[in-house]
């Protein structure tokens, strides 16, 4: 578990899935940048694609799930974030940066990347402002033509 000010950040737990089906079918449309929501069932699948680890993200010294942060090592001491959404009425409150400088500082890794959806102009924003750049990632050819993989590594 990671603690910051504002939120934790924990393993899901079971009793997690009730309520995380109640915010992500609009919170993945978002991530993804398209209006319609996305199907419940898209969650495992794609949690089962970015092979790492899902974490809920709640608010401080509460248990009930506000978001959620799936990430994974990957090359060279890159750490993966891929996939970030809180539930909707709780964006723009901070929670999803102290969310990433949780993991940022958690030691796993000094270089990051999140893949962000070509058409999701308000998560290129928060990457953007978080201190991530466009780039391309060295264990890669490239990025599929709808992503965008923004990228910071830490200063020592």
């Amino acid at each position: 578990m990671l603690a910051g000010s504002r939120v934790t950040l924990r393993p899901v737990t079971a009793a997690d899935w009730a309520a995380i089906e109640d915010w992500w079918p609009e919170a993945a449309a978002a991530v993804r940048g398209v209006r319609e929501p996305v199907a419940i069932d898209e969650l495992s699948r794609m949690i089962d694609e970015a092979g790492g680890e899902t974490l809920v993200i709640a608010m401080a010294g509460e248990l009930a799930p506000i978001g959620l942060l799936v990430y994974r090592p990957a090359a060279n001491g890159w750490l993966e974030v891929r996939f970030l959404a809180l539930a909707k009425g709780l964006r723009g409150w901070g929670y999803g940066s102290e969310a990433v400088r949780l993991i940022e500082e958690s030691g796993r890794a000094q270089r990051f990347v999140a893949r962000v959806s070509a058409g999701n102009g308000l998560g290129l924003y928060f990457w953007l402002r978080m201190g991530y750049r466009p780039g391309e990632l060295p264990w890669r050819e490239r990025e599929p033509e709808d992503k965008i993989a923004m990228m910071r590594e830490q200063k020592e």
